[in-house]
């Protein structure tokens, strides 16, 4: 059984974009429109699927459950070196689950088509005051393992910098509840990956907060209501021409709040927030990553040798 994408397109404009799975409706066009560069129409090769790296049997391999947690992982390049991104609590996620299944120093995968592994360590960098520690885990890989899933590393330059206020920003990312198992022309399993593009416009952050807000309203409800799995995914701002990675989602809200939860909104809105990074802040970490990686990924290789 093997996995893959759905079609990957851009936002055309609109707040909110959901390419769906084969032979499905897309979407109409949203109403609302604004400055995007063309070179994001394929920003969905810098994201993929990340999951728990967990045999599931013999017909689905490394492939997880439909059900499953999964969340979005982003492959940036920096001075020729590719990192896996994602959110600190996916990470955190998958390993509490680990440990209640009773196995330690699982590792990673990720699920489009063919696979690959990621054994870890992430690592978080430290917080910079005045700000918390971020929502933020970072692993060295491979410079050849984006293209071996078909996805390619974003290049993190300091003159692709946003100059703050930004308007609008879009967020890249796999909803969790949209994976779902199809058969192929030849009858094998498969399992569907939608990716969503999401554009909304910013709360007019000033850029020296550690974290960018966007919000948008819908003018209808679109076909994919909760958002949950994006985090992890990149953010990128555009004015059109130019554009550049200002973030990574850390919380995508759901289109339409749950019942019975109190929400600040009750029209279908699209709403992320993302742990903003600049050029400055992605040296940072990297290089503390860089310094401790290979510290951390030792400790666990002496502990996998003594179980």
């Amino acid at each position: 059984m093997t996995s893959r994408d759905d079609n990957d397109e851009a936002p055309n404009g609109g707040v909110l974009n959901l390419p769906s799975a084969a032979n499905e409706k897309k979407n109409e066009e949203p109403s609302i429109d604004y400055p995007m560069s063309d070179e994001l129409k394929n920003a969905a090769q810098h994201a993929a699927t990340i999951a728990r790296l967990k045999f599931q049997g013999l017909e689905r391999l490394l492939v997880p459950e439909a059900k499953s947690e999964t969340a979005t992982v982003s492959f940036i390049e920096h001075n020729n070196k590719t990192y896996a991104v994602t959110a600190r609590h996916v990470i955190q996620t998958f390993n509490n689950l680990a440990t209640q299944d009773g196995r330690q120093f699982e590792g990673y995968s990720c699920i489009q088509s063919p696979g690959v592994a990621i054994l870890g360590p992430f690592i978080t960098p430290p917080a910079q005051y005045p700000h918390p520690v971020p929502d933020i885990a970072i692993c060295p890989v491979d410079n050849r393992l984006p293209a071996h899933i078909g996805k390619a590393a974003f290049e993190v330059r300091s003159q692709d910098d946003a100059s703050w206020p930004i308007s609008h920003a879009l967020a890249i990312g796999f909803p969790t509840v949209e994976k779902h198992d199809f058969k192929d022309q030849d009858g094998r399993q498969r399992l569907a990956l939608p990716c969503v593009y999401a554009v909304a416009e910013g709360l007019q952050s000033s850029g020296s907060s550690d974290q960018a807000q966007f919000h948008s309203e819908l003018s209808e409800l679109p076909t994919v209501v909760s958002l949950s799995g994006m985090s992890g995914g990149p953010v990128f701002w555009s004015d059109g021409s130019k554009y550049g990675l200002i973030g990574f989602i850390k919380e995508a809200l759901d289109v339409t709040p749950k019942e019975g939860v109190e929400t600040f909104y009750d029209e279908p809105k699209v709403n992320f927030i993302c742990q903003r990074v600049d050029h400055g802040v992605i040296e940072r970490w990297l290089q503390y990553v860089d310094e401790n990686w290979q510290i951390e990924r030792d400790k666990i290789n002496l502990a996998i040798r003594n179980l």
